[in-house]
């Protein structure tokens, strides 16, 4: 009986500590306004649709001055997917 507790008590160490070993890192989002979308910004689909075509991976309306957002990965992550041929560059 003795040895079951122990066990169990053994797998639970292990299961939280193997999630403190885990390098987590998360990719830091850079926005710019958009250079080809004119006039307000009431959907995201537009906005996307220009983004894309300048270069970046994804767009959104900003809800207070309505302009369209381009995104793109910046930071370490970006400058590491970069060199590894994954990411594009605008």
């Amino acid at each position: 009986m003795e040895r079951n507790y122990f066990g169990l008590i053994l797998f639970f160490i292990i299961l939280l500590t193997s999630n403190e070993m885990v390098i987590h890192s998360e990719a830091r989002v850079c926005d710019v306004p958009s250079k080809t979308f004119r006039g307000l910004c009431f959907r995201d689909t537009h906005c996307i649709v220009r983004c894309h075509s300048e270069g970046y991976g994804y767009g959104k309306c900003s809800h207070v001055l309505r302009q369209c957002r381009c995104l793109k990965a910046c930071g370490r992550l970006a400058e590491s997917e970069t060199t590894h041929g994954t990411a594009t560059s605008p």
